[in-house]
């Protein structure tokens, strides 16, 4: 199986940024978050609900890393899009394309070669800036019985097929990543396809909650397209050949 491409060597410094990017413990403007609770007459809690707001990684200040461009123009090599380029007006109409191979994510910029270039794969049909404009919004509801992802999509891939991701993420010093479908464990309840308007919805319950998040260890919900159409089970596939993360959200760690 492929590297993981949560696993990072990541610094203290980079992971307490990209948390509190997420969570609002950094001076960046956090994605906004909103947990409501229900209780009983009696006061015990039935329900707990946070809203989600999914993001990619340009918005995330972090390069994009399933998608690519050319190096330069009729290339037979690909680059990925930096912070700056994916911010760029000049590079949205610009078309994307996969690897010829699995490339592994490198988010933070720590490897030797983590902006490419890499061999070009297919062309993926659409511009830098359609696969950008993705949106997503839902909710998380822990319950008595379980808890519910309940998500509302726009602007993905049309006809897209795409797998839903529940992974647990511990930062260094003691890096660990699990990556588990949502749903049932073999992937039979991650998958979904967005319309010819590139509208998708999910639902599913889950037997158990997500883990809490804490400042060391995050539960994240990531969305991946995959451009040959076919899923994987538990296996999320080969990442930038035919698996490509489009947007996700990190779980904020419950207020004290």
């Amino acid at each position: 199986m492929e590297k993981n491409p949560w696993v990072m060597a990541v610094g203290g410094l980079i992971v307490g940024l990209v948390i509190g990017y997420f969570v609002g413990t950094s001076g960046k403007t956090a994605v906004p978050q909103e947990t409501v609770t229900n209780k009983t007459a009696t006061g015990q809690v039935k329900t707990q609900t946070t809203g989600i707001m999914f993001v990619n990684h340009i918005q995330a200040d972090l390069p994009e890393q399933d998608v690519f461009i050319e190096e330069t123009e009729g290339s037979d090599q690909v680059v990925r899009v930096d912070v700056e380029d994916g911010n760029d007006p000049g590079n949205l109409g610009k078309s994307v394309f996969a690897s010829a191979e699995f490339v592994e994510h490198d988010p933070f910029k720590l490897g030797e070669n983590p902006l490419g270039p890499f061999a070009k794969g297919e062309p993926l049909g659409f511009m830098l800036g359609d696969w950008l404009a993705a949106t997503g919004s839902g909710t998380y509801t822990v319950t008595e019985d379980g808890a519910e992802i309940d998500l509302s999509l726009q602007k993905l891939v049309p006809n897209g097929v795409y797998t839903v991701w529940c992974s647990r993420i511990t930062f260094p010093p003691n890096v660990a990543v699990v990556d588990r479908p949502c749903g049932k464990a073999d992937g039979s309840e991650n998958t979904f396809t967005a319309d010819e308007s590139g509208i998708g919805t999910y639902n599913v319950m889950l037997s158990s909650p997500l883990e809490e998040s804490t400042k060391e260890t995050v539960s994240v919900i990531a969305l991946a397209y995959h451009s040959d159409g076919k899923t994987s089970g538990a296996d999320p596939g080969e990442f930038g050949k035919v698996t490509h993360v489009q947007v996700f959200y990190i779980l904020p760690a419950p207020s004290k």
